[in-house]
């Protein structure tokens, strides 16, 4: 049985409080992300940081794709390795956006994605954004309306299900507040 492919920060522990040297407040440094037991046929990778609770507009705070699967992670505060493009954040920049607290003390939280896709580049110049890296991703046929129950309950299922040039993907959260330790 082959190992379940993993996405993780040294930085950012699983469910738990994101430090304030990745956020603002704080240093707004990009937060170490590793991978392992990538699927056989990997030929990229995409990774995505996606503030859960923003409105559809806000939801993007990093997007780098074109990884290639040879590279095992993404240094803290670090300088991306060659080949990564770095995508348009939901802000209109590119890069890091880092995590913001909000004025009212409430918990945000944010969710770091890696898809492994079978394709070794997606063809998109540096500065795509998330619907034009989905856009690649897609495969005629495997549509979110033609989802039926249980998944279809499960925005991140029904927004994977029509991507079928990823082989598989992996997640991990933080949370982040004014009042962060």
């Amino acid at each position: 049985m082959a190992a379940e492919m993993k996405v993780f920060s040294t930085g950012i522990d699983p469910e738990d409080w994101i430090p304030r040297r990745f956020a603002h407040p704080g240093e707004g440094r990009t937060p170490s992300i590793f991978w392992q037991h990538l699927p056989p046929n990997t030929k990229s990778l995409v990774l995505l940081m996606e503030h859960r609770e923003a409105e559809s507009g806000q939801r993007v705070h990093w997007l780098l794709y074109d990884i290639s699967p040879a590279i095992e992670g993404l240094h803290e505060g670090g300088p991306l390795p060659d080949g990564i493009l770095t995508g348009r954040n939901s802000f209109g920049t590119l890069g890091y956006r880092p995590p913001e607290a909000a004025a009212d003390h409430q918990l945000q939280h944010y969710d770091f994605l890696l898809l492994a896709t079978d394709k070794a580049t997606l063809g998109l110049a540096e500065g795509a954004d998330w619907e034009a890296v989905k856009a690649r991703l897609h495969t005629p046929g495997h549509d979110a309306d033609q989802l039926g129950p249980p998944p279809a309950a499960d925005p991140r299922a029904r927004e994977m299900h029509s991507l079928g040039h990823v082989l598989d993907h992996a997640e991990f959260s933080g949370h982040f507040a004014l009042d962060n330790p």
